[in-house]
């Protein structure tokens, strides 16, 4: 009973149903991919570290605040035929930039941006991590599936065995029909056994890519095959292309690396916009603690850093203590710096952004076209579903006039294998199919960033 209740609430709640340590029921590939990446030590480290980046860049705004400067010092000193001195001083000096063009919060803001796409780049590898399961997944179903098609080749195939062993003892059928029918038989019968043994290496491995114990019960109640859906995506294909380009996480960096590049570039080259900075001090001096005689000083600074050939600095500093002004300080400079060269690295520069360009245009257009061949993929392989689903019902059809023609002597049963055999290759071409469509649409959920089985209701 207990565990009847803990399967309900799991149903409920699309979580994996864990009913104790060593039994794990799944019935979505959702519920495994979850369970999955709750297992996962590497993915949980990373979402970690990716948050706490993006917080850091958001407290990164110590550009903007004033910086302080702290100084005590001591000296004494002796001299021959003279007293002795003593000094004692404190220092304390603040400095602010009030003015750069912007420049500091352009670069705040772009490091705020990186940080939020490296998050999204993680985003982008925990997809990749889910495609993976979702694939190992599909393979476990699919090669479960293979075993029941080939079981039930074998079941039928040992029925008319001892059928025509009966027939060979009572002298209906000669013996090298039997021998040929028994060679038949122990190759299905090899290759049905192989793809148990296909089956326990994926149930293996699929256990141990979601971070389960080879020895724990894995169960797997899942009806995809039965109830597979048809949903060409080619009408759809300007709405799906349209959501991935807006969702691309590559399209965004491209993005963001072509403008954070255009307006360095941009600032790089105003060199009439100067940098304006504020710096204050107050000190303190004399020969005993506490030192009295306070001096203050304040200075403003306008830096030209962008004149690349003749970089210019202004500065005004005025001292004064409590009574009067004692100094007044203006100072200008400038230097010459010859660069033969400055117009070619210009020029390069310009080259490099038309480079970033043509380079984001590229992985655009290449995006495009992947999405668009998986589009095409995914319906090719929809339609090579119908036509092996027509074939085997075609096939079971002729199959029942095949087995009154065997039951009435006019077919023989070698033939009638050779008829099941290429049956339950049909059927296995069908689920190959089924589970290549499911692959192609889970791509294409990841390239537009929706989870598994969003993409359906958003084109409904």
């Amino acid at each position: 009973m207990k565990k009847l209740i803990i399967i309900a609430l799991c149903v409920a709640f699309n979580f994996p149903q864990i009913i104790s340590a060593h039994d794990v029921f799944f019935s979505t590939p959702n519920e495994a991919v979850n369970f999955a990446v709750q297992n996962s030590q590497v993915h949980s480290l990373q979402h970690q570290r990716v948050l706490l980046e993006m917080r850091e860049t958001r407290l990164g705004f110590q550009d903007f605040l004033p910086t302080f400067n702290f100084t005590l010092s001591e000296s004494d000193s002796t001299a021959l035929l003279a007293g002795d001195t003593r000094t004692r001083s404190f220092q304390a000096n603040i400095s602010q930039q009030v003015f750069d063009g912007g420049r500091r919060k352009f670069v705040y803001n772009v490091n705020r941006l990186s940080a939020m796409y490296a998050y999204l780049e993680h985003e982008s590898s925990l997809m990749d991590f889910r495609s993976q399961i979702i694939l190992l997944y599909y393979q476990y179903l699919m090669q479960r599936q293979m075993v029941l098609i080939k079981g039930e080749l074998v079941a039928t195939a040992r029925s008319q065995l001892n059928i025509i062993e009966m027939e060979v003892a009572i002298g209906i059928t000669l013996e090298t029909d039997y021998l040929e029918y028994l060679i038949s038989f122990i190759q299905i019968e090899n290759d049905y056994n192989q793809s148990r043994r296909d089956m326990n290496m994926m149930n293996r491995r699929f256990k141990t890519a979601i971070g389960l114990s080879t020895e724990a019960n894995l169960t797997i109640a899942d009806n995809f095959y039965k109830e597979f859906t048809y949903l060409f995506f080619e009408p759809y294909s300007d709405f799906i292309w349209t959501v991935i380009r807006n969702n691309s996480i590559e399209l965004k960096k491209q993005n963001l690396s072509l403008e954070y590049a255009r307006r360095m570039l941009a600032f790089s080259r105003r060199w009439y916009v100067p940098t304006v900075s504020i710096h204050g001090g107050i000190s303190f001096s004399g020969d005993t603690y506490p030192l009295t005689e306070p001096r203050y000083s304040l200075r403003l600074t306008i830096d030209f850093l962008n004149a690349n050939l003749f970089p210019l600095s202004l500065s005004n500093a005025y001292g004064f203590d409590r009574r009067r002004l004692s100094s007044v300080t203006n100072s200008a400079s400038a230097m010459v710096e010859p660069q033969p060269s400055h117009r070619v690295q210009q020029r390069l520069a310009d080259i490099s952004i038309l480079e970033n360009n043509l380079q984001r245009t590229q992985i655009e257009r290449n995006l495009h076209e992947a999405v668009y061949d998986l589009i095409i993929t995914h319906d090719n392989t929809l339609r090579f579903v119908d036509t092996a689903e027509r074939t085997i019902a075609v096939m079971e059809r002729r199959l029942e006039f095949s087995r009154r023609e065997v039951d009435q002597g006019e077919k023989k049963r070698i033939d009638y294998l050779q008829e099941l055999i290429a049956l339950a290759q049909t059927r296995i071409a069908l689920i190959e199919y089924q589970t290549q469509a499911a692959f192609y649409e889970r791509s294409l959920e990841i390239l537009a960033g929706f989870p598994f089985g969003v993409l359906r209701n958003e084109i409904r």
